[in-house]
């Protein structure tokens, strides 16, 4: 085992020789192994033990016996205790999970105060299988069931490379002794349920599980490639989102898993209801707490869920500048001298028809306006679908009001009753400054 570790760390280039490792060892069988291969390998590591006190007195039966093998193996050890499950229940983890948090947590913090390079733990194909196991019976993505991987940024694990028969023989073959964690046993733990399905497999069964491990990393690098070029030629930043264009993935067969690529850092979702989307009508949409993701015409629109804007600016007749919540520019000119550009974003009101202070606000649903040279009111929202506004640009709209009458929709349009006339003597102009809210 011991040149079949170092012929495995070699190929695949896992450990440098000047690396100073941190392995973490609990006292069961496979740390316990891996930190004897390490000594007679000459690596310079030290032992790192986790006390999650969740087993009384054994926990402490555990810390002392790591302590004693890190003494004879002549290597600094490091230990902590933790109180996991008030851990668990104050930040809604399974115990499980809270101890994996708290475990890498303390690792790392070890790595930035003690100077080690890489974390070492002690996974083995068995361990693989199971989660690949446990991945498939949650229906897992592409991406969740290559296994364990080999290496996750400075955690590493050469133990792979062995099954736990293996491992096994070599405990027999050398008498080494360990630590039995009795919780390994209970029928409460998913993946506990699975090991013991597990060990009624033959070495045959198991490497077919192996095999589609491997098949899976095979097909995700597929898949990453897919995603690379979809994100790289047909994905872009719109308004203050990002659009992710229907053409390319759409003529994908793993469109799903594409999707899942992108969106998974943003997530999570919904995601049965998200890939929905892909089908739904225009306007259909899928949340979570922080972003939501809006089926435009041709693609999806991804962003972050806005704070509902509730402010209103009083404008009053000598006021030149609005800086917020929008950059708008006021001035007043006599009609003689006006010259008229034709500029969507430009407002030119007949004066004396407004009353001051005017209202800046965003508008909201029931407001209806007589659109320039229309007869008859419409409503606001179905102009801005005419218009054909997408979520966003709906969402950062604002009119300007007269008492309870919309003078305009600012940088689109004017209501007809305030348009300058033969008889108009003096002409408010609003300019819209800075187009990043609205169309």
């Amino acid at each position: 085992m011991i040149k079949s570790l170092q012929s495995f760390i070699d190929t695949h280039e896992l450990i440098k020789s000047k690396d100073e490792l941190l392995l973490a060892v609990s006292g069961g069988k496979d740390s316990v192994v891996m930190a004897k291969l390490f000594k007679a390998l000459d690596y310079r590591f030290a032992i790192a033990h986790c006390n999650f006190k969740l087993r009384a007195e054994e926990s402490e039966k555990d810390e002392a016996f790591v302590k004693t093998l890190a003494q004879q193996l002549g290597v600094p050890f490091f230990s902590k205790s933790f109180e996991t499950n008030v851990y668990a229940k104050k930040n809604s983890l399974s115990v499980q999970m809270a101890a994996r948090d708290l475990r890498y947590k303390w690792f790392n913090f070890l790595c930035r105060n003690e100077g080690f390079d890489k974390i070492l733990t002690a996974h083995h194909k068995d361990d693989a299988i199971e989660t690949l196991l446990i991945k498939k019976s949650r229906k897992a993505s592409l991406g969740a069931l290559q296994g364990i991987p080999l290496q996750n940024s400075n955690i590493v694990r050469p133990m792979l490379c062995f099954n736990l028969a293996q491992i096994q023989d070599f405990i027999d073959k050398n008498s080494i002794e360990y630590r039995e964690d009795k919780s390994n046993s209970l029928g409460s733990y998913e993946r506990n349920i699975i090991r013991k399905d597990l060990r009624s497999n033959s070495q045959k069964e198991k490497q077919e599980y192996l095999k589609e491990i491997d098949n899976n990393k095979l097909k995700y690098n597929q898949l990453i490639n897919k995603y690379e070029t979809y994100k790289s030629n047909y994905c872009f930043k719109k308004d203050k989102g990002i659009f992710l264009s229907f053409e390319y993935i759409l003529d994908q067969e793993d469109r799903q898993e594409i999707l899942y690529e992108f969106l998974k850092y943003y997530g999570p979702f919904n995601w049965p209801d998200l890939f929905s989307l892909l089908d739904s009508e225009v306007g259909r949409q899928v949340s979570n707490l922080d972003y939501r993701i809006i089926r435009q015409r041709g693609g999806l629109y991804l962003s972050k869920i806005p704070n509902i804007i509730n402010t209103s600016v009083l404008i009053t007749n000598e006021q030149r500048l609005i800086e917020s919540p929008i950059h708008l520019s006021l001035s007043l000119h006599e009609a003689t001298d006006f010259i008229l550009e034709r500029k969507s974003s430009f407002a030119a009101l007949d004066y004396d028809k407004l009353h001051f202070p005017l209202l800046l606000r965003p508008w909201k649903k029931g407001d209806t306006f007589t659109p320039l040279g229309m007869i008859g009111t419409k409503k606001v929202s179905d102009y801005l679908i005419d218009e054909k506004f997408t979520t966003f640009q709906k969402e950062n709209t604002w009119v300007i009001c007269s008492l309870n009458t919309i003078v305009c929709i600012v940088g689109h349009r004017i209501n007809d009753k305030f348009k300058l006339a033969p008889e108009t003597e003096k002409v408010y102009l609003v300019k819209s400054l800075k187009m990043e809210y609205g169309k």
